[in-house]
């Protein structure tokens, strides 16, 4: 492990990142590269590696979205979805943006219906897009697209 083991940060600086800390539990984490997700071939690779999906994942968003509300390989209390160099997401087909957060969103909400949980208790699934202080408000605009956006292809 490099650099310091102990990093000390005002409120002020972490702010809504506080609302992601989990509490104590098993809690998955996949820590993504938006850099490396270019184009949907990236963002099938980087979920298939870091969420370790199955050899039958079929890369499309139909089956990024079953694996995704699936995870019964990767059993946890809750899931974190981290998207660094999140501007660089999907840069070669920005049309596609919104087609991926319409399937993140359809998961969240999946695991938000306690129906068929365990204990029939819901699940916290969150998606945290990590990006330079400019690139911010252009990836806020792109929840109003999501929820116009009803069909997505098969690829």
């Amino acid at each position: 492990m490099s650099g310091p083991w102990l990093h000390v940060l005002p409120r002020t600086a972490v702010g809504v990142l506080m609302d992601f800390l989990p509490p104590t539990g098993a809690t998955f984490v996949g820590r993504l590269d938006g850099a490396k997700m270019g184009d949907t071939d990236g963002v099938f690779e980087q979920f298939w590696d870091r969420f370790r999906f199955p050899d039958y994942f079929g890369w499309n968003w139909h089956a990024l979205s079953d694996c995704l509300r699936d995870l019964h390989w990767m059993r946890a209390d809750r899931y974190l979805v981290v998207i660094e160099n999140s501007s660089s997401l999907l840069s070669g087909v920005p049309e596609d943006v919104a087609v991926f957060l319409s399937v993140l969103k359809e998961v969240v909400e999946h695991w938000r219906n306690p129906h068929m949980k365990p204990g029939n208790v819901a699940i916290p699934f969150a998606v945290l897009l990590l990006c330079e202080p400019d690139e911010a408000d252009p990836l806020r605009a792109v929840p109003a697209r999501v929820e116009s956006e009803t069909e997505r292809p098969t690829k």
